[in-house]
């Protein structure tokens, strides 16, 4: 398959590597069942994860072999790809974004589970969030979610005498509740959207406006793209409600600017996984409370909150596939209770509520509860859109777009041009790894 030459291109210049898997593991244990799996080499110091591998052990008397995986998580997954590639016969392989899942599922890797796991019962129990492929298949049950929101500064919303955010609500809305808290004289800004995606299309990315056109090339050319860039340019340029892309380039802004200059800022939309700085007082002291609100939609049609899912598959070469199927289906229900993440189940209990989002509110010393994370992140009663790009050159395409979109709000080029930039050098992209 074409899409796979970037795979080959790692393979061959990283023949030499190889993991220690499947079938060398069945011979050491002949006498034990056992299934397979390979993660971070930092997951397998983890405590809760051993903790979880041996809580499965006991309850179904099949030993996990973890196979460890140094370096960062480009790397990770590099070398996960380039293994299954070269057909390693590991059960279980998980898969974090829909990005990089995307691109496993067009290399073949995984096996289809329509045959192993019931389609009905799986569709009830993760609704939306079950992959289910073009083919009609799936391949991955998923094991947990990550939900966009945004976060606000209650000291600073106080301070200005304006109510807290909540929802439902719209980017209009967000903007107007921006204004009433900027100001510029003082370093407060109303909002902060790093430069990053998918911030800079923000709308567009609720409108599930596709990034490919029905030929495969690059879509970024639509109306909506072009209206969603102009729109962030607009409110940090014109209304300076945030910080413009130029300020936050130069003092080299990324995902945990709001945690370190919070104080100034009112609201920072982000995914749920940043509770863990904002309520992490050694790395990041402060001296303001934070909130909760839902993600603002796009309108009508944009009613859509941003999600990045975890998957869960098993090689289509497992060694053990019943041992393989029996854990598959047992880390997409239990892992989230062990990590401290959130379920992709379609709806939640009261227990599992408890379960996940009760060390998080404990962990912010009363400043959120249960309750608010459970409302605006999961009963928004919006839809859900994939928070990444996902298909041909995925990669290419995402730093092709920050690059040029950067470009135009720093007033380097024209809109004109950066749409133009975008299409052509994508398609390039699009056009190599075909």
């Amino acid at each position: 398959m074409k899409k796979i030459l970037t795979i080959t291109a790692m393979l061959l210049s990283c023949a030499a590597f190889c993991f220690a898997m499947g079938g060398s593991e069945t011979a050491s244990t002949e006498a034990q069942r056992v299934v397979t799996t390979v993660n971070s080499a930092t997951y397998t110091n983890e405590e809760w994860f051993n903790k979880m591998n041996e809580d499965f052990e006991k309850e179904t008397g099949i030993h996990v072999h973890v196979d460890p995986v140094p370096g960062d998580e480009m790397e990770y997954v590099n070398k996960i790809n380039i293994d299954l590639l070269a057909g390693s016969d590991v059960d279980i392989i998980e898969t974090l974004g829909p990005k990089n899942y995307s691109r496993r599922i067009e290399a073949g890797f995984f096996a289809p589970l329509d045959d192993l796991v019931s389609k009905a019962e799986a569709e009830e129990l993760y609704g939306v969030n079950l992959p289910v492929e073009d083919d009609g298949f799936f391949y991955a049950l998923p094991f947990k979610q990550e939900m966009y929101c945004v976060f606000y500064n209650k000291n600073l919303f106080d301070e200005a005498g304006v109510a807290y955010p909540e929802g439902p609500w719209t980017w209009d809305e967000y903007v107007e509740t921006a204004q009433k808290i900027s100001n510029p004289k003082k370093g407060i800004y109303g909002s902060f959207m790093n430069a990053d995606l998918p911030w800079l299309y923000m709308p567009a990315q609720q409108l599930e406006v596709s990034f490919y056109k029905e030929d495969g090339t690059c879509n970024f050319d639509a109306p909506e793209f072009r209206e969603a860039a102009e729109w962030f340019k607009y409110v940090s340029n014109e209304l300076q409600i945030q910080p413009t892309v130029e300020t936050l380039e130069g003092e080299n802004a990324n995902w945990n600017y709001y945690a370190l200059e919070g104080y100034r800022l009112a609201m920072f939309p982000q995914g749920n996984w940043f509770t863990r700085l904002l309520n992490s007082e050694v790395d990041y002291p402060k001296d303001w409370k934070y909130g909760i609100a839902p993600l603002p939609s796009a309108g009508e049609n944009g009613n859509n909150n941003l999600v990045s899912l975890g998957y869960v598959s098993m090689n289509k070469n497992a060694a053990h596939p019943e041992e393989a199927l029996i854990y598959l289906e047992w880390l997409a229900e239990n892992q989230w209770k062990y990590e401290g993440g959130i379920p992709a189940f379609a709806t939640m209990t009261e227990e599992q509520q408890n379960l996940a989002f009760g060390a998080i509110a404990e962990a912010s010393n009363g400043q959120i509860t249960v309750e608010d994370l459970y409302e605006n992140l999961i009963n928004t009663g919006m839809g859900t859109a994939s928070s990444d790009i996902v298909g041909t050159a995925s990669a290419e395409y995402y730093n092709i777009v920050k690059e040029e979109l950067i470009a135009f709000n720093m007033d380097i080029q024209s809109i004109d041009q950066t749409i133009s930039n975008i299409v052509s050098r994508v398609n390039e992209a699009i056009a190599n790894a075909e």
